[in-house]
């Protein structure tokens, strides 16, 4: 009972963003403090300290978490980028075949926040979280919300 109690729940990460570079963990080990990775843009297995990775990481958000954090439909992103209207972001592809076919967009918190400011300039804001609080969904903040007269919710924040 006791060893239940105290586990710790860990954040598990698959890709990551270290130096503006998309990553995909290999294999990690605290004991001995690695992380082998994949580095997409050099497409080379890299080592790094896995406590200095954890410090200095920045998330790394699919095509479906970005489409669901902006209350968009995927396809409706993938339109952005294809059309040209947003910068394309980093690709994924199978590491053992880098010429398939296959692959897929992730973005980092600057590419999500690059497509909230072009919702917001085409005029799409229906549904859409304000800057303020698409900042605090990205850095996993709490986000309080108090009811006013008229029966709407309006976002509060903590002063800091």
């Amino acid at each position: 009972m006791a060893r239940s109690k105290r586990h710790r729940t860990r954040k598990k990460f698959i890709y990551f963003f270290l130096n503006d570079k998309i990553h995909k963990v290999l294999t990690r080990s605290r004991a001995k403090d690695e992380l082998v990775a994949w580095c997409y843009p050099d497409g080379k297995r890299v080592l790094y300290s896995l406590s200095l990775v954890e410090k200095t990481m920045k998330n790394a958000y699919s095509t479906a978490e970005v489409a669901q954090i902006l209350n968009r439909h995927k396809i409706t992103i993938e339109d952005y980028i294809i059309d040209g209207k947003i910068k394309t972001p980093q690709i994924v592809y199978p590491i053992g075949n880098p010429e398939s076919k296959w692959y897929k967009f992730m973005f980092s918190e600057s590419d999500v926040m690059d497509v909230h400011q072009f919702i917001l300039d085409a005029g799409y804001t229906n549904t859409l979280p304000s800057k303020a609080e698409l900042q605090a969904i990205l850095k996993h903040n709490l986000i309080l919300y108090t009811k006013t007269e008229e029966g709407n919710f309006v976002p509060v924040w903590k002063a800091e």
